[in-house]
């Protein structure tokens, strides 16, 4: 079964859950402070944001809060959207159920897009659809941002939490670098136990930031 489906379909509101936790010490967590500074300079630019891969909003939460903008999340769990937009009412972030291949948003819509640690759990086959997607809501010079798996060579794994799914890791930003349409901004680089660059090539983080080129040629 495509792993997007098995995320809607369950194992979306079950990794909420073995997550929910820790998701306030993540929402302050380093990635969203670097990237609210490496942004600040675009601020008064910046009026929307949308978040792929939210869980219950908690890091969008915090990026509006940075950027003073409104924000948009989509997430596959059902339980952490519910949780989330209970919590969210009125601030300006909304928060919908769905998945990164399919986005429910108008063409040019955003001035951010940030997929938050999800581009590892996409199906194969929904790849290009959700970079495809990523760049058609994304307004001509905008920002992109992911926060990803960073090794040092490209692989899968099993997910250990459901079988018959996999974790894929690689630089996802490469693939849009290289199409020559969005380029390198900045990146730094962590991982979940320390917020530095760590060594172990197969513990790293990175938060990359791109921009969109407004005429790449």
């Amino acid at each position: 079964m495509n792993q997007s489906a098995i995320f809607l379909e369950g194992e979306g509101d079950n990794y909420f859950l073995r997550n929910k936790a820790a998701l306030e010490v993540r929402s302050s967590a380093s990635e969203i402070t670097w990237l609210g500074h490496a942004l600040s300079p675009f601020k008064s630019k910046v009026s929307s944001v949308l978040e792929i891969g939210c869980s219950n909003g908690a890091k969008l939460e915090q990026i509006c809060g940075l950027l003073d903008a409104k924000g948009q999340g989509i997430d596959p769990s059902q339980r952490a959207v519910d949780e989330g937009n209970g919590r969210l009412s009125g601030s300006g972030v909304e928060l919908h159920v769905g998945t990164a291949s399919r986005l429910p948003f108008d063409r040019g819509a955003f001035d951010v897009v940030y997929f938050g640690f999800c581009f590892y759990l996409l199906d194969r086959q929904d790849l290009f659809a959700a970079m495809a997607e990523a760049d058609r809501v994304l307004k001509s010079g905008g920002f992109l941002a992911i926060t990803d798996f960073d090794p040092i060579h490209r692989h899968k794994r099993p997910y250990h939490h459901k079988d018959g799914v996999f974790s894929f890791k690689q630089d996802y930003s490469r693939i849009f670098i290289e199409s020559g349409l969005y380029c390198l901004v900045s990146q730094n680089s962590f991982s979940h136990r320390q917020p530095f660059f760590d060594a172990d090539g197969n513990e790293r983080v990175s938060t990359t930031l791109l921009f969109k080129e407004v005429d790449a040629y």
